[in-house]
């Protein structure tokens, strides 16, 4: 987990309010390990406002990730944090993109927000630790979907690309339902994985044998990226079966280029 990301998760925790200038330099400072003194020493501010600071905000997300909070277990309460929300994360997911001005590009996702019915949390993330061999994938008889550590696929192709992301460490979220505006008003538009990388949102879509992109679809790519979707791209469900390293590695050389 990147400390951008990390920024991201904690905002959308505290109802999408925005860090301000002094509390994210705590946060970053403090997410490599500084102490209040290393922090006073390489800035303007004085080291009794920034422990100050620091202590203000530890408490704040302390109250919205529902756990203490100090400067020494930052990390360790994000990722259960963020493991808690996991099961639950895919559970009527909703980003309404506002076409009128919308900008998803920077790590803070400003125009757009993130509507889900969680118990426990506001926003969640798949666990960004590298999988191990005891993730089991399984085929349920009743409803034929794929289960894979809480997540419902509908193909082999969305879990071999989800494992890779899984490996990379990537922020994702998958099987995601976007609601935008359109010329002919508010519609809604499916996305196999959205990604996040570098600071960009990226969408891959997983096309099956059968589908065709046409002109509606590649209207609708256009209104996605104009609102602030750096890529959008399509790739064959045999390819991401068959070779899903070399799909995500090329997303994400993509998606860095944006």
């Amino acid at each position: 987990m990147t400390v951008d990301e990390a920024i991201t998760i904690a905002e959308t925790a505290l109802n999408y309010d925005r860090l301000n200038k002094v509390q994210e330099l705590v946060f970053r400072q403090s997410w490599e390990g500084r102490s209040y003194k290393e922090i006073a020493a390489s800035t303007e501010y004085e080291y009794d406002y920034i422990k100050d600071a620091g202590a203000k905000l530890w408490k704040l997300l302390s109250k919205a990730l529902e756990e203490k909070v100090k400067k020494d277990n930052l990390k360790s309460v994000l990722k259960r944090y963020l493991r808690r929300s996991q099961v639950n994360l895919q559970r009527n997911l909703t980003i309404e993109v506002n076409l009128s001005g919308a900008n998803l590009s920077g790590a803070n996702l400003s125009g757009a927000r993130l509507f889900e019915n969680l118990n426990e949390a506001d926003y969640g993330q798949a666990d960004l630790d590298k999988i191990t061999s005891n993730n089991e994938t399984e085929l349920s008889n009743s409803n034929k979907e794929i289960d894979w550590n809480g997540f419902c696929f509908h193909c082999d192709a969305q879990v071999k690309i989800a494992e890779m992301l899984d490996r990379t460490s990537t922020l994702f979220i998958p099987n995601s339902q976007l609601r935008l505006a359109t010329p002919e008003g508010r519609q809604n538009q499916e996305a196999d994985f959205l990604i996040f990388h570098q600071n960009k949102l990226g969408m891959l879509k997983i096309d099956s044998e059968s589908s065709h992109q046409n002109s509606t679809e590649d209207e609708m790519c256009g209104l996605l990226i104009d609102s602030g979707i750096s890529l959008i791209k399509h790739y064959d469900s045999t390819r991401c079966s068959q070779q899903p390293d070399l799909v995500v590695q090329e997303f994400l050389e993509i998606l860095s280029q944006k």
